[in-house]
């Protein structure tokens, strides 16, 4: 496994003339992460810095025999084994509506054969930026208000003319209500890995977790009528009828696709399946409750991408932890 923290140098320079005398822009710091995520949800005793609401649940991942045409690694090389899962709502507020119109998380933890593999997934195929600098401007953009208790609008705006990419996100989660169910949206890595097949042939691809159900979203009238926790109830009654299952793909990109923009949407169609995911238990078990998923976590066979957000989370995620473990 490789838990490699490194950040990488600025991607952005100063502007303008002065911009041939004055050295690069200080890249981010783990720590800068975490602290824009705290300024801007505050910093809640014991809760992730992000994805503060959530709950455990366990299931069952079945390795797909196509797996072995993309990536050789021992984990894909058995029958079924148990998964921990963790599913969560984005940002770090713990008392986030199950209604509201955020990112639903899917942190998924493979450990078999001496291998382990966390996949931390999202509800959108993008992130909400390209870059850790591009991270810490979306959030601080958002900081309320002490006036208005609400961020302010040309704060935001002024992030977005400077960075593009955060406005590919909020586009596509105000597109749609929320997922009627965590058993009934997609999940996506956004970043991209690099997986190497027995013949040593590397080749760049994100994780798709599809449910077998189809897509689901809240109805106008399930917004009025839902109460703000259902979705813990809801998965457990997928759970009793079988039906929270998930194929698990490899998804490889089109010519002129980003491999370490994580902002941006893939084009390609070409899909490797990976295995089966199903869910087996919802809400009962809290040990996934002081786990930490990191994105670097991974099975011989994959590797991290030179993505500079995915190179900089293993870090803050630690940070993270460290105080939400102190007063």
């Amino acid at each position: 496994m490789k838990h490699s923290l490194t950040i990488l140098p600025a991607a952005l320079l100063w502007a303008g003339v002065a911009s041939a005398q004055a050295p690069a822009a200080a890249e981010p710091t783990p720590s800068d992460l975490v602290d824009a995520l705290n300024k801007t949800f505050g910093r809640h005793a014991g809760m992730r810095a992000s994805h503060a609401q959530g709950f455990c649940a366990g299931g069952t991942f079945t390795p797909s025999k196509q797996a072995g045409t993309l990536v050789r690694s021992p984990l894909f090389e058995h029958g079924a084994f148990p998964a921990q899962l963790r599913f969560s709502i984005g940002g770090g507020n713990p008392n986030a509506s199950d209604k509201s119109r955020s990112v639903r998380g899917m942190a998924l933890r493979l450990d078999a054969q001496g291998e382990r593999y966390d996949l931390v997934l999202i509800s959108e195929p993008v992130f909400f930026a390209a870059t850790p600098a591009s991270f810490v401007g979306f959030l601080q953009a958002r900081v309320a208000d002490p006036a208005t208790g609400k961020p302010d609008p040309q704060a935001i705006a002024a992030h977005n003319a400077r960075y593009p990419d955060g406005v590919r996100q909020p586009a596509l989660l105000a597109s749609h209500a929320a997922p009627a169910s965590y058993a009934a949206t997609p999940y996506f890595s956004n970043h991209a890995f690099v997986f190497r097949d027995g013949a040593g042939k590397a080749q760049h691809a994100r994780i798709v977790v599809e449910p077998e159900g189809g897509t689901q979203y809240l109805t106008p009238e399930d917004e009025k009528a839902l109460p703000d926790r259902f979705l813990e109830d809801e998965l457990k009654q997928r759970v009793a009828a079988g039906t929270a299952r998930f194929i698990v793909t490899a998804q490889l990109p089109d010519p002129g696709d980003a491999l370490l923009d994580p902002s941006v949407t893939w084009q390609g169609k070409r899909r490797v399946e990976l295995g089966r995911l199903v869910v087996t238990a919802a809400g009962a078990d809290t040990a996934c409750r002081q786990q930490v998923y990191l994105p670097e976590s991974l099975p011989a066979g994959i590797a991290a991408s030179d993505d500079p957000v995915l190179r900089s989370r293993g870090a803050a995620y630690g940070i993270s932890l460290g105080r939400r473990s102190t007063p």
